[in-house]
């Protein structure tokens, strides 16, 4: 290997979405000896793992050959890329270096899993790392991971049923990506039957087997649907506060949307759950993040997790995770098989995915792929910043870039599906765009003015998007021609595909797509308009396969001992598609996980 030249070297690493972390990077007698990030990181979250764990290995072993950390690849690669940097600039050759010395990988002693020959252990092999340096140690019977709505609501049946219970949340504050939930699915609670309202189980839960195409195990609905009035009873002696039921915005099939005080979760759950955990006694570590799970005589026996005091080691004899899903992890969401370019992220920052990751490094069953985003429509010209971008109520999930009275074409300049076909599942709007190269959204200044009639400044906000014109995805221009070549897709096709719509509206049927007869309006008087769709994304729902008594469990259907999961790190009554036409069931599902996950802990833990 090519002499390298003693000295500091400043460089930049490269992360997602152009973030960029400064390194100063030192070496010495022809070796890297120290790789220090001039940025401070947030403790226990993915970034400060990469930053601090991959620098060892290649101080350790001199090279750039380092393990694969899930979920951090954007970060990993800056990482090296910038190393690779200093090297060069000291002189070094990268060949050399990259082939010096493999790392090897180091998991936790005594496990009773089957010898490396599964991919899953190897990518996810970081969440079974034994800690160089452990501050303290602490013994508890039930760890709960992840404060959100599941997570609360595990740990409050813990406090009834008096069991020692610690949460550990990676955030400073409780609520995770729950604080913006709306409302909670319920049927024939006592606030329905208040209403007069009545509807048959049965007729929910033969719908939802229906739109889930029966590919799901229909007894997980039927206990989530037969649990739901139970469960909701259980909240408000809890004392969780519920304003009125109804079908959210007409968008249910049922009136079973019972919606939280003040419209979100955050008010009329979170602090009145948070209070009764605390009555009962619940420890809580906040800024707390798990780093890796210990599995010993075949379950699982604890976790590694830092604080911002260092790492703890945290002994248990019954685990949940409740970390809420993959929502804000670009590379768990390409896994799935939805494309990050120009994503946008409604979810907390936080949600990465550290349940799934842990449990896939034991082996679990992986539904990923099977599992759904609640992943919708936006236009990156149009105001977009915040979490809340899907109730905007011009570029807002329900609104828009969601469909309806406007033409759809993939890069062909071609129809490809009904645009109203939000009507039979608001998440509908996504899925038949993820088969196109890229969507574009056609429509009229009168079309325009007709979807955002309630929103005062909605023509100055259009006028400014398309002067700025974010990310070149919104044009306007007075002829159909022009705007084929403002995206170059084949005017030809453009034309001809505008030409027989306008017929379609004429005639009043749509002979393509069935689209209903009221929203087919002629593209035909300008100014017309041309939006790009890029996908936004509010939260990931499952990943994790699960037993209806919510053990995690492996690809033989056997649970892991002692690994329990809840809320959107679980959801096995879904398959690719989140049937959001029984608004709150996400919720629902969120409680009546991490209460019966702490009822079914509890069983366990009496059995050791």
């Amino acid at each position: 290997m090519s002499e390298l030249k003693s000295g500091k070297y400043r460089v930049i690493a490269k992360e997602y979405e152009g973030e960029m972390i400064p390194l100063e990077i030192e070496i010495e007698d022809n070796k890297i000896i120290k790789i220090t990030p001039q940025k401070k990181m947030t403790p226990g979250g993915l970034e400060e793992t990469v930053f601090t764990y991959l620098p060892k290995q290649i101080i350790e072993n001199q090279t750039l050959e380092v393990d694969a950390i899930s979920g951090a690849s954007h970060s990993r690669q800056g990482l090296l890329d910038a190393v690779q940097e200093a090297v060069l600039q000291a002189g070094g050759d990268i060949n050399s270096f990259h082939n010096f010395q493999t790392s090897k990988n180091t998991v936790e002693k005594g496990n009773t899993l089957k010898p490396d020959v599964d991919m899953r252990e190897d990518a996810y092999s970081i969440w079974r790392k034994i800690p160089e340096n452990v501050s303290k140690e602490i013994n508890t019977d039930f760890l709960i991971i992840g404060a959100g709505i599941s997570g609360l609501a595990a740990a409050v049946q813990a406090g009834l049923d008096g069991m020692n219970t610690l949460v550990i949340e990676k955030n400073s504050f409780v609520a995770g990506n729950g604080g913006g939930v709306e409302g909670i699915f319920g049927i024939n609670t006592k606030m329905q039957k208040s209403a007069g309202i009545h509807v048959q189980k049965e007729k929910i839960i033969a719908k939802e087997a229906e739109m889930g195409q029966y590919r799901v195990d229909g007894s997980f609905w039927v206990d989530l649907v037969n649990n739901s009035a139970d469960n909701i009873d259980w909240l408000v002696k809890q004392g969780v506060q519920l304003s009125k039921v109804d079908d959210y915005h007409g968008t249910c099939m049922f009136p079973t949307f019972h919606w939280y005080k003040g419209g979100f979760a955050s008010e009329g759950y979170v602090p009145f759950m948070k209070k009764r955990a605390d009555e009962l006694g619940i420890n809580f570590l906040l800024g707390t993040s798990a780093q890796s799970v210990i599995f010993d005589e075949n379950r699982v026996k604890g976790v590694y997790a830092q604080t911002a005091e260092g790492i703890i080691k945290i002994n248990v004899k019954a685990t949940l995770l409740a970390t809420g899903g993959v929502g804000h992890n670009p590379e768990l969401i390409e896994k799935q098989g939805w494309p990050t370019k120009n994503l946008h992220y409604c979810s907390m920052p936080s949600n990465t995915g550290d349940g799934y990751q842990i449990a896939m490094s034991l082996r679990a069953k992986d539904m990923l792929r099977e599992s759904p985003e609640f992943m919708m429509n936006y236009i990156q010209a149009l105001p977009h910043e915040g979490v809340h971008l899907y109730i905007d109520p011009i570029n807002g999930f329900m609104s828009l870039p969601s469909g309806g009275p406007v033409v759809w074409i993939n890069q062909n300049g071609k129809r490809f599906v009904n645009e109203n076909v939000k009507k039979y599942n608001l998440l509908y709007q996504r899925m038949a765009i993820g088969a196109t190269k890229v969507t574009y959204q056609i429509f009229t200044q009168k079309i325009y003015d007709e979807i955002t009639k309630n929103v005062s400044n909605a023509k100055a906000v259009l006028a400014e998007a398309v002067e700025t014109n974010e990310g070149k995805s919104l044009y306007k221009s007075a002829t159909i021609e022009e705007l084929a070549q403002k995206i170059d897709v084949p005017k030809k096709n453009l034309v001809a595909t505008i030409k027989k719509y306008n017929k379609f509206a004429h005639n009043g049927r749509d002979e393509e797509f069935a689209k209903e007869a009221e929203m087919i309006i002629p593209i035909e008087e300008g100014p017309f308009y041309i939006a790009r769709l890029d996908p936004s994304n509010l939260i990931g729902i499952g990943g994790v396969g699960s037993n209806q008594k919510f053990e995690v469990i492996d690809d033989d259907f056997e649970r892991i001992n002692g690994l329990y999961i809840s809320g959107m790190d679980s959801a096995m009554q879904y398959r690719n598609v989140y049937t959001i036409t029984l608004g709150g069931s996400a919720c629902a599902h969120n409680v009546n996980s991490g209460r019966h996950a702490s009822i079914n802990a509890k069983s366990y833990i009496e059995t050791l």
